[in-house]
């Protein structure tokens, strides 16, 4: 074997076929349909490794593939429904989310928690909003959301997501922890605004934000106060759901 091919062999082998797989994959997580083309680069894999790499992750069933173009399969979606940090959010704000969605004649609700750097959906009741951007769970979402605000209430020195200045984001960041709720009333990235609030653990750390989405940037005034009431809620049924739950393995 020549060299070249040793290197290149070295180069797709081991960790870096995981880092290229979790690349698509993460590329995949906004929800979107995508092309191999788009998919590669968004992934920063040359063509050729990301449709290798593609093709075992679809003979897997970690991806779908249809008309050569790529989602998230449903191998990837059983195994996410098993994190039980989710699946404990999830039950804590299912009646809230619920209650929200009947006050509520549009819009849609979504429970979101940080995950490396990002912030991602792990629920959502979507009606119409799903039509401009989808609330599913694994949905990573835009930077600077009103979810993501709320989960940087508790760091001392919040990273600014892509776009802000390290000023302006701990200047977003601080108002909205004094107001316990959090806004993104640009609508010129998806036509939709949002708002969030926190939800608690026992300990009263943030662990996550439930936020509405709407398509009106004047129905904002509306929701918030229901939405800081349902996040509330499911900080109650969270802390009494994880003393259960300990309860039980003890």
């Amino acid at each position: 074997m020549s060299e070249a091919s040793t290197a290149k062999m070295g180069a797709i082998g081991g960790r870096d076929v995981l880092e290229g797989a979790f690349a698509l994959l993460e590329a995949l997580a906004h929800g979107n349909e995508m092309g191999l083309t788009r998919l590669a680069s968004a992934a920063g894999l040359p063509k050729a490794t990301a449709y290798r790499l593609l093709n075992q992750l679809v003979a897997e069933g970690a991806v779908q593939r249809r008309g050569g173009r790529y989602q998230i399969g449903p191998r990837v979606f059983r195994l996410g429904q098993t994190w039980q940090p989710a699946q404990l959010l999830r039950s804590a704000s299912a009646r809230p989310l619920r209650q929200l969605t009947a006050a509520s004649e549009r819009g849609g609700f979504s429970l979101a928690v940080s995950d490396r750097g990002h912030t991602m959906l792990i629920g959502g009741i979507g009606r119409e909003i799903d039509e401009i951007f989808p609330l599913r769970p694994g949905v990573l979402l835009p930077p600077g959301t009103a979810a993501e605000q709320v989960l940087a209430f508790g760091q001392p020195n919040p990273t600014p997501p892509d776009g802000f200045s390290a000023r302006e984001w701990r200047r977003h960041v601080t108002t909205s922890r004094d107001a316990d709720l959090a806004y993104d009333t640009d609508m010129s990235r998806f036509r939709l605004a949002c708002v969030a609030a926190p939800v608690h653990g026992p300990g009263g750390e943030i662990v996550a934000a439930l936020a509405a989405t709407v398509a009106e940037v004047r129905r904002i005034p509306a929701v918030a106060e229901a939405v800081k009431r349902a996040a509330g809620s499911a900080s109650t049924n969270l802390t009494k759901l994880l003393r259960s739950h300990r309860a039980l393995t003890l």
